[in-house]
């Protein structure tokens, strides 16, 4: 399956087609475990960053709960000089890093397994795309990992659960740019009881 972004970047997800593999330009990722990338989630967070380092200067970013690795991964071939990725589950680092491998990008990336309040550091932009049990938990950790005037994305929730995290985050001192949603199918009343997913854009002005 292949994903186009507005940047002209295209990324090819699993399952990856032969003829996909010998296309140079193409940034392949396979799931092998992972949060897989085809969700309406990664797609959002893909369209943030792609607008976002198209209009903002970042010289450095960080990948929270980096999964497959896909959006620190596209970061880096979209120009990004330092990015980092982690994520507590040593399976995804070591997806990660094949990822990272099979698109010679082993040296542009840095991943390690460990929790945000591990990682010291600030950062541009800092990305995540965790479910909302753990963005709730995490969102207290996330202001010290951006620099002044740095930007937030973040998805893996309902459009029915972002008041409160809205609210959480502009006590943080974020302020909203821009939010985007998507809806995908699901086999009767989903969980959360909505079909809506949605990711969103954040300055920290602090």
């Amino acid at each position: 399956m292949l994903l186009k972004l507005d940047s002209g970047l295209k990324v090819a997800i699993s399952p990856i087609f032969p003829w996909e593999l010998r296309r140079e330009e193409l940034l392949k990722v396979r799931s092998d475990g992972a949060f897989h990338p085809d969700h309406v989630t990664t797609r959002l967070c893909l369209r943030l960053l792609d607008d976002t380092l198209k209009h903002a200067a970042c010289r450095s970013l960080l990948d929270v709960g980096c999964g497959s690795g896909i959006l620190a991964l596209a970061a880096a071939r979209l120009g990004v000089p330092r990015v980092v990725g982690f994520d507590r589950d040593i399976r995804a680092v070591a997806t990660c890093l094949e990822n990272a491998r099979a698109n010679g990008l082993l040296g542009a990336v840095h991943w390690f397994a460990a929790t945000p309040d591990a990682v010291k550091g600030r950062f541009d932009c800092v990305v995540a795309n965790l479910p909302y049990t753990v963005l709730r938990l995490i969102l207290p950790d996330l202001p010290p990992l951006l620099n002044p005037g740095g930007h937030l994305i973040l998805s893996g929730f309902h459009d029915i659960q972002w008041r409160p995290l809205l609210e959480k985050l502009i006590a943080q001192g974020f302020t909203l740019r821009r939010q985007l949603a998507g809806d995908r199918s699901f086999f009767g009343v989903p969980p959360s009881g909505s079909f809506t997913w949605m990711a969103v854009l954040l300055a920290h002005e602090r």
